[in-house]
């Protein structure tokens, strides 16, 4: 099997132990967490996905729902 660049190694994730068994939390090999992700976008540049407006519902609940 090839290696590819960014491919995870579980042996290389896992958590050393001391003399005495305890585990060494923090001198992983790799981060155990996932990697490889893509990056965050700027807020400026995500899309509005949430955005409603009054024309998104029944004219008779726009009139209901008028104080």
């Amino acid at each position: 099997m090839s290696e590819r660049e960014g491919q995870h190694k579980p042996e290389n994730a896992e958590t050393p132990r001391g003399p005495m068994g305890d585990t060494l939390p923090g001198r992983e090999k790799e981060d155990p967490r996932t990697g490889g992700g893509q990056r965050q976008e700027e807020v400026e540049n995500r899309p509005n996905v949430g955005t409603v407006t009054p024309e998104d519902y029944p004219e008779k609940d726009r009139r209901d729902s008028r104080p």
